[in-house]
């Protein structure tokens, strides 16, 4: 197995946890679920917007698990040639986080609506770290490839 699908598949683990907690776990936030942001429980208070904030959150797992699913048939089956363009792509797609969630996130940490206080920087460096690891996989495995 090589390095890019070893992250791959660390990386659709680390996403299986958060849609774990946001499926069943909604009210704990253990893996920046929901329950971080003190709107969830303001939410609580009128039942058509949390109506909404459910269908979303629940939206928001769906569609993690599609990706999950796709990373790991893809990380298991994938000639090296899609495996670097699934790499990049992932690592685009993950590097959006910081062009709109981030931004907000640290805004929302300003105004105290994220707990604990600094959890949108320990999020940034985790993603960060995270990009980083699978830029690093992706320049390994070109390198070995076209080598």
């Amino acid at each position: 197995m090589t390095a890019l699908q070893v992250t791959l598949l660390v990386f659709a683990l680390t996403e299986s946890l958060s849609i774990l907690e946001l499926y069943f776990m909604q009210d704990r936030c253990m893996f920046n679920g929901v329950a971080m942001f003190s709107g969830w429980e303001i939410s609580k208070e009128v039942p058509e917007v949390h109506g909404m904030v459910c269908y979303l959150v629940n939206w928001v797992a769906g569609m993690k698990l599609i990706v999950v699913g796709l990373l790991v048939v893809l990380a298991l089956t994938a000639p090296t040639q899609t495996l670097l363009l699934v790499g990049l792509a992932l690592f685009l797609a993950v590097a959006s986080f910081f062009w709109r969630m981030f931004p907000l996130a640290n805004k929302f940490d300003q105004f105290g609506f994220i707990r604990p206080k600094g959890r949108a920087r320990t999020m940034g460096l985790m993603v960060a770290g995270l990009e980083m690891l699978l830029l690093g996989a992706v320049m390994i495995e070109a390198f070995q490839y076209f080598a």
